[in-house]
């Protein structure tokens, strides 16, 4: 009985060990590749190979992928020669493997990489060519050194960082000068003197050059460590609504085979047959929010000819979604677009389908409103910030800010030609700064200025926590490095010009905190309230979103920014002076915000100047 206890164990340790060989992890990418005798042996079509990983089960995994080429050349060794391999890998041929990376220069063939010398081409798809499957997701369990790595990942983006880096020329640490023969000692001198004020320069250049890499190369690590660790994202089983003009499709992960959730693609229908007719080459990118230590998919883009499609997360059938075709996608597409992953530093907006009830609302009071005669002394000066750079995003800012022109210049005549408007991207401190130059230059006596902005509102702690707007290209922490930005200065150009009325309407609480997310990282934004600015309050009023240590919150049922919902919703209902617009608007805020966010985020709209002004 003993012996046979013994044989058992023996047998088990001899199959485990055998799974384990059929397999090969790479502990610098965490990528894990199969190493059996197929890796040698199987030999298919591109679209055959990608079937032919997608069935394998291989050492008890069902969750491996066709590398991309990218992926695939991380694993050959350019100081060896046929093969042109890592050691450690058992299962070898220098021939050609096929990779998933489609040549985006023809649609018949795709990129392989031949492990003779270890280098990429592209062959023809319906060619046959060598396997070799990896699967991702290993890195927290990588080792490094001596200790096991908390977190995988970071160290993942460290190596990269470092790869990345290595591109810049480092100065010489030292300079040996030599006195020629035929050099004074005074000229001697002077060239050592030269030489060195030469060599700060250097090293000057030089730090510059690697503290703006560091930038750079952390965006491309952490892009590289999310192809290694969650691989491509594809879109499958695409169905349209042509009522709504939206499609329906599932989303997943080439090396999270655990991920999988249904998206909503709006889509005009004018574009959706070209656009369903290319579903198998649509390139999706995933954008991520990494903090340094963990790392969130935020949303997905479809790029699809000069435009890119916003992929909206819902747990919905094609039946019930008809609520998420409120989407309106702003991004263009990139003009080089190397890698299927993208990465950004902030989040973009999102929200849940589901919980949208009627966001059409506003528009369907617009169309019933007639249009108020063109005024040529009436002014506009709209700024709509939704994607930041450099912080967290907010939801509907945008729509909100779009809906905000539309209602303003319907209801109250304000000629297009009087209207400047910076929305997202066009937002930034050098266009909002010409953008009202231009605008007071032109406003003359007795004209009426109507300013509204959606953004993130910053109070700065440094400066007596002065609240200042943050543009979509400023990072929160340098907001006061251009003081033409604090309300102060704002409101001062304003009250200060010749128009003899200035209504402005600011969706910010300039708390430091939007849809419950601190806009200053590291500073406990609840404690933060804003300093008073002063105006001149007999020609001007400000209407503003909530008190300054209150949240401004976004308004997910309608698809619209809380405040500027009923700001809008009232003027479009008839309210004609800003006592009574002021007083509603207070009223259902609040209302809303208890019924939607609880205590914790009530948002209680205030107002500041001459409440008498008519609207």
């Amino acid at each position: 009985m003993q012996l046979k206890l013994k044989t058992l164990i023996f047998s088990l340790l001899v199959l485990h060990s055998s799974l384990l060989s059929s397999v090969y992890t790479d502990k610098s990418t965490g990528l894990m590749w199969q190493d059996n005798y197929d890796a040698k042996s199987v030999k298919k079509t591109w679209s055959g190979a990608k079937k032919y990983c997608q069935n394998l089960s291989l050492s008890g995994y069902k969750d491996w992928f066709l590398p991309a080429a990218e992926q695939l050349l991380t694993l050959t060794d350019k100081s060896k020669y046929n093969p042109s391999i890592k050691n450690g890998i058992q299962n070898i041929t220098s021939s050609s493997y096929w990779s998933s990376s489609p040549d985006v220069s023809s649609s018949s063939s795709a990129w392989g990489v031949g492990f003779k010398y270890g280098h990429s081409d592209y062959n023809g798809k319906t060619d046959k060519f060598y396997v070799r499957c990896a699967r991702a997701g290993q890195s927290d369990t990588l080792t490094f050194g001596t200790s096991k790595s908390a977190n995988g990942f970071n160290k993942i983006v460290e190596k990269f960082i470092k790869q990345e880096l290595k591109s810049i020329p480092k100065p010489p640490a030292n300079l040996k000068l030599i006195k020629d023969m035929f050099e004074t000692t005074a000229e001697f001198e002077a060239r050592v003197k030269k030489t060195k004020a030469s060599q700060k320069s250097v090293i000057a250049e030089y730090k510059r050059k690697v503290s703006k890499a560091k930038i750079e190369a952390k965006k491309k690590a952490i892009k590289k460590a999310l192809q290694y660790t969650w691989g491509k994202p594809t879109l499958s089983n695409l169905t349209y609504d042509a009522d709504n003009g939206y499609f329906v499709a599932n989303l997943s992960f080439e090396a999270k085979k655990s991920f999988s959730k249904k998206v909503a693609i709006k889509v005009p229908r004018e574009n959706a047959r070209g656009f369903y007719s290319k579903k198998d080459s649509l390139k999706p990118q995933a954008i991520f929010d990494y903090d340094g230590k963990s790392v969130t998919l935020k949303d997905i883009k479809v790029p699809y000819k000069y435009s890119s499609y916003l992929a909206q997360f819902t747990h919905m059938s094609i039946d019930d979604t008809r609520v998420a075709v409120n989407i309106v996608n702003e991004f263009d597409t990139p003009s080089n677009i190397s890698t299927n992953i993208s990465v950004a530093k902030n989040s973009v907006s999102s929200f849940d389908a589901s919980k949208l009830i009627d966001y059409k609302a506003l528009d369907k009071m617009l169309a019933k409103t007639s249009q108020a005669r063109l005024d040529n002394k009436k002014w506009l000066f709209t700024v709509g910030i939704e994607q930041y750079e450099y912080t967290d995003n907010i939801s509907y800012a945008s729509r909100s800010a779009k809906m905000f022109k539309k209602v303003m210049k319907k209801k109250l005549g304000i000629k297009e030609s009087n209207c400047f408007t910076m929305i997202n991207s066009g937002a930034t401190q050098a266009k909002i700064k010409t953008s009202l130059k231009k605008m007071l230059r032109r406003v003359k006596s007795g004209d009426t200025i109507y300013f509204y902005y959606n953004g993130h509102g910053v109070p700065v702690p440094s400066k007596k926590f002065e609240p200042y707007m943050l543009t979509s290209d400023t990072e929160p922490d340098f907001v006061a490095d251009e003081s033409f930005f604090s309300l102060k200065n704002i409101y001062g150009k304003l009250s200060g010009s010749k128009a003899a009325k200035v209504v402005a309407v600011v969706d910010s609480c300039f708390s430091g905190v939007t849809d419950g997310k601190a806009v200053l990282k590291g500073v406990a934004a609840t404690k933060m309230r804003a300093k008073t600015v002063a105006f001149d309050k007999d020609k001007m009023v400000v209407l503003s979103a909530g008190k300054s240590h209150q949240y401004s919150n976004g308004y997910d049922k309608k698809g619209h920014r809380l405040f500027s919902f009923y700001i809008m919703q009232n003027i479009l209902e008839g309210d004609k002076t800003i006592k009574s617009l002021y007083k509603d608007t207070k009223k259902e805020t609040y209302q809303t915000s208890i019924e939607e966010y609880g205590d914790s985020r009530t948002q209680e709209p205030t107002i500041e100047g001459n409440f008498r002004l008519k609207l």
